[in-house]
């Protein structure tokens, strides 16, 4: 029995092994190999719902300024005293991966080249709904268009 018991808890740490480092290697893709979503990704010819515009959202007590211009996207925090640039690959009218770029962040948990996939569910008046999923993770947020430029 302790033999079974041993060669099980092998199985599941090697399991789990081979997980995190699966997931490692997702997160570290070359920035141009965008299947690690949808390996039948197609740049979408079309206008994106959120092409060329600026939004904000509130993060952390303070608000973010998210500007989306041509096939880059920028986040400014702290009163525009951090960044966080990314480039675009726009599959559909709605959906977006996004590969980080540069950053100057302290303490940021991400690194050059990690993506994020990014759904809009829905737009109302000056509101964007989205789901975004980053290492993992997916999680629901809104921003509200801006007229700064």
């Amino acid at each position: 029995m302790k033999n079974f018991t041993n060669k099980l808890l092998l199985a599941v740490v090697l399991l789990f092994a081979v997980y995190l480092n699966a997931q490692d290697y997702l997160m570290t893709l070359n920035p141009t190999a965008l299947n690690f979503i949808d390996k039948d990704a197609k740049e979408f010819k079309g206008e994106p719902l959120v092409s060329n515009k600026t939004f904000t959202y509130m993060y952390d007590g303070g608000e973010v300024e998210v500007v989306f211009k041509g096939n880059e996207h920028y986040e400014f925090h702290n009163n525009k005293q951090h960044f966080i640039k990314s480039k675009l690959f726009w599959v559909s009218e709605d959906l977006v991966y996004v590969t980080i770029e540069d950053f100057t962040i302290p303490n940021f948990p991400f690194d050059r080249g990690t993506k994020m996939k990014i759904e809009i569910t829905k737009v109302e008046k000056d509101y964007v709904y989205y789901k975004s999923t980053l290492g993992g993770r997916t999680w629901l947020g809104k921003m509200k268009e801006s007229s700064l430029e």
